[in-house]
């Protein structure tokens, strides 16, 4: 099957119904980033679509102008399971930790997660409030987070379920969601939901890949079928303030790549708006982010940036060089698939999520192992494909690079590492 579930026509914009969202960059037909195919699903068709993003000069929004359908993206078998990661699990450690000494002001209100996933945050949370519920649509990794205990709701996240989490656990002293509001495709209706469920003073926080980062470091592969939305505080600030919310913090964080927490609450709310938000507004306008030449800039760097990698690994294979990939991410499925590496580049991919070993990488259809195999014959090259946990995967490896094992990255540009 070919072709995409919506198209928005015209490039009207999804968030502010103006036509004024401008196409500048297309990564071409892309598979749906998780959708791992098994040796059967080989000979079927596979179904992709094409990812060409665009820029609101009204809304200043930069989103994806093809869809794919959330229950083709998020289902019984979603293959990503944040827990795999010890980074992460550092990270939500130190986020609840905020949370409880910051944000907290009533034991009796809820505590919602929004895009839970095996419940790495929600744990730690409820370790600090016992009304602390999650919400994942995902059943399968819903299920792990419920066998730990967790209080997990399998629905997307809206206004009715909303409703219905008011009258059965109380209005919400907080909703979070950690790299989760990228993947919801409807924005206006997220922020109804939020004035539903949280109390006056209540808080969300939210921390997605920054619009700004993606931009310097060129890591286009952020961009996939998962991320409706890529996100700048003046693209957040524009959308809250039209649905009576206000963002009153900000603040830059490293994981996943380079990311933006977000804390907002409703407008009327007693928290002051601080300097923080004004601070990145300022950045972001003398960045450009509110002009469609700092786009069609980056579009033309991100060709460029093709170009290298290919060069790259070109050479070594001419040089008889040895070459796999490392980690089975969705930025992976991105890369190979815009960059035109397949199995005659790769010999496999590594990966230490068992649901994806013996199975093959979207579109390019090259075999997934497990590290163990990684480690039982060590290539010359690794081509890094979670480029954000880089620093993780190479202390990890020490034994790979002690036998002169080398590492490979395309962010920000091509080169051996």
């Amino acid at each position: 099957m070919n072709g995409s579930i919506s198209s928005i026509e015209n490039h009207t914009c999804r968030l502010c119904d103006k036509s004024t969202l401008r196409p500048f960059l297309d990564l071409g037909s892309m598979p749906i980033a998780n959708a791992f195919l098994s040796s059967e699903q080989l000979s079927e068709p596979e179904y992709t679509f094409n990812l060409y993003t665009g820029f609101c000069e009204s809304c200043f929004m930069v989103q994806l102008i093809d869809t794919v359908d959330p229950n083709l993206l998020f289902h019984d078998n979603y293959a990503y399971f944040s827990s795999i990661s010890n980074v992460m699990d550092q990270h939500f450690a130190a986020l609840a930790n905020i949370i409880s000494n910051e944000i907290f002001y009533d034991e009796e209100l809820s505590v919602i997660e929004i895009g839970s996933n095996d419940g790495i945050l929600l744990e730690k949370i409820s370790g600090y409030s016992s009304n602390t519920i999650g919400i994942e649509p995902s059943s399968n990794v819903a299920e792990v987070a419920q066998n730990k205990g967790l209080k997990v709701v399998s629905e997307f996240f809206n206004s009715d379920l909303a409703g219905k989490l008011v009258m059965d656990y109380n209005p919400a002293q907080l909703v979070v969601g950690a790299n989760v509001l990228c993947h919801i495709p409807d924005l206006n209706e997220l922020a109804h939901a939020l004035n539903t469920v949280l109390d006056d003073e209540g808080v969300f926080i939210f921390e997605d890949p920054y619009l700004l980062d993606i931009m310097s470091k060129l890591a286009y592969d952020q961009i996939y079928d998962e991320h409706f939305y890529y996100f700048s505080v003046t693209s957040l600030s524009t959308l809250f303030e039209r649905h009576g919310l206000r963002l009153f913090r900000v603040e830059q964080i490293p994981v996943h790549g380079g990311s933006m927490r977000i804390y907002g609450c409703k407008s009327e709310s007693r928290r002051s708006t601080e300097q923080s938000v004004v601070n990145q507004l300022q950045i972001e306008n003398d960045k450009g982010l509110s002009n469609l030449e700092s786009y069609i800039a980056f579009a033309d760097s991100v060709k460029k940036s093709r170009l290298s990698l290919v060069a790259l690994l070109d050479k070594l294979q001419n040089e008889g060089k040895r070459i796999v990939g490392y980690a089975a991410s969705s930025k992976g499925t991105v890369i190979l698939n815009y960059c035109g590496i397949g199995a005659d580049v790769l010999e496999y991919v590594c990966d230490n999520t068992p649901s994806k070993q013996g199975l093959f990488t979207p579109g390019t259809h090259i075999p997934i192992v497990s590290i163990e195999s990684f480690a039982s014959d060590y290539p010359d090259y690794a081509f890094v494909l979670a480029w954000n946990h880089m620093k993780e995967i190479s202390d990890k490896e020490s034994e790979f690079r002690s036998q002169g094992g080398r590492f490979i990255t395309h962010i920000p540009e091509a080169r051996i590492v």
